[in-house]
């Protein structure tokens, strides 16, 4: 058997991994010129940099255990600390208990009454789950809300959280609702609990996150798997139903493979764009109605051994550019020099808005005024180190998204030996314990020939965190 993977990310490598392991020819096929998609890492000087921060947590032993065979066991376990900054205060993020006596006395009754109040009156009428806004605001009330949600996600987004589905919050806000939040604090869960905020996490050794795509990539290698790196895929071939050549460019070239099964992993509409002979007009108006959050990357030089204890800090002033910076340092010690630290900066954007057009000169100069402005960093302390751009970062959940994602997965379905999985192969804003677990099923059907059940990873309603 003899299975094309498109997109050498972290679901396709675990995906032409397993498939090497039970004997069958892969092939992967990737436009850029490294393996690990998002999850990559590169050096800059004596600095490792990733694009943003990544963690690698599950409750899945034997997911832990694979990832300690993908690394040769060279991996560090942290504890996580992720913060808000507001109101010239870092705040936990998700929320404590705790976070309501930073706040003015004033505005910490004001959260309590809202939150009694919501409850109160949805005993008469309930509030839907309709969009993001909703959601939060039912279980949190209008100043928690006002404070810690909204204002951070309307600012990431680009969008009104009245236009974002209430999925996104599901997903990423760990507490039930602000009762669930207080219960926590004073007696934690003992492990297991479904919503409950996974604190520890695992990360490479050495080399950034980008280890495991790189790892990943050397054994595939070494099992004779071939990694057609640079390569961009343009073309599927359908006839029958079936998937039976790929086209893709190298060195300018023009080149095919053929396939008994694909599986893909780069964006769902960028496959179905692919498809020949051409999807209908349907499939390409969904295509056309699915949208993407872009980000702009700027990675800042600092003359100080940590600007912060933080992995990563979200910054939801609306006076700010930059909405979240992390610090690689403090995933890792072989991360940054000791005397020295990077920060990186985000700036969410859309392809083609002004954000987007930033050079380097541009970006550094934004991210160094807010730092400077929050006190993070002083004045003349900080350089541009390094500059980066993702198209493809987050999938938008608005409030049609679910209705243009069926279109499709419909139109992928009727293609037999096609399996698409993975962030971006799904459409879905999941992790990358996921994403792994998702190839690794993928691999599973088709090595028994029985559904393993990738869909299932990560299509709950459930915390991702």
């Amino acid at each position: 058997m003899h299975v094309v993977v498109l997109g050498a990310g972290l679901a396709g490598l675990s995906s032409a991994f397993e498939l090497l392991k039970a004997g069958h020819r892969v092939t992967v096929i990737e436009k850029e010129s490294y393996a690990g998609g998002m999850a990559c890492s590169w050096k800059k000087g004596e600095y490792w940099l990733d694009h943003g921060p990544h963690r690698f947590h599950s409750r899945d032993e034997k997911l832990i255990e694979h990832l300690y065979e993908i690394l040769d066991n060279e991996v560090v376990i942290r504890e996580r600390l992720s913060r808000i900054y507001m109101q010239g205060k870092f705040f936990h993020y998700p929320l404590k208990t705790q976070n309501l006596f930073q706040m003015k006395k004033s505005l910490m009754i004001k959260a309590m009454w809202d939150y009694v109040w919501i409850r109160f009156v949805q005993i008469f009428k309930k509030i839907p789950d309709d969009n993001f806004e909703n959601w939060v605001v039912k279980r949190f009330g209008h100043t928690l809300y006002e404070i810690f949600f909204g204002s951070y996600t309307s600012k990431a987004w680009k969008m009104p959280c009245t236009q974002i589905s209430a999925d996104w919050a599901s997903q990423r806000i760990s507490q039930a609702n602000l009762w669930d939040t207080v219960k926590k604090t004073l007696r934690p869960p003992k492990g297991g609990e479904v919503r409950s905020l996974v604190s520890e996490f695992w990360y490479p050794a050495v080399g950034g996150i980008g280890q495991i795509g790189r790892k990943y990539a050397e054994k595939i290698e070494k099992m004779g798997g071939t990694l057609q790196l640079s390569s961009p895929a343009d073309e599927v071939i359908i006839e029958d139903g079936r998937a039976t050549r790929v086209g893709f460019t190298s060195k300018g070239e023009k080149k095919w493979v053929e396939c008994d099964h694909v599986v893909n992993t780069i964006p769902l509409p960028r496959i179905l764009q692919a498809f020949r002979p051409a999807v209908g007009s349907d499939v390409k108006k969904a295509i056309g109605n699915l949208d993407y959050s872009a980000i702009v990357f700027v990675y800042l030089e600092v003359d100080k051994p940590s600007v912060s204890p933080d992995h990563w800090v979200y910054l939801p002033e609306k006076h700010l550019t930059v909405h979240r910076i992390s610090e690689f340092k403090n995933f890792s010690d072989d991360s940054a020099p000791g005397d020295s630290t990077c920060v990186c900066c985000e700036m969410t954007c859309r392809v083609g808005d002004d954000l987007w057009n930033l050079d380097i000169e541009a970006a550094t100069e934004i991210a160094i005024k807010d730092l400077v402005t929050l006190g993070l960093i002083e004045p003349g302390t900080a350089r541009g180190l390094d500059f980066t751009k993702l198209k493809y970062a987050y999938p938008i959940y608005d409030l049609t998204y679910k209705e243009n994602l069926n279109v499709l997965k419909k139109e992928v379905k009727r293609v037999k030996n096609l399996h698409t999985t993975g962030r971006q192969g799904l459409y879905r804003y999941n992790n990358m314990d996921h994403s792994i677990a998702m190839g690794r099923r993928i691999a599973k059907t088709l090595i028994q020939g029985a559904d393993a059940r990738a869909d299932e990873v990560a299509a709950g309603q459930e915390y991702f965190g």
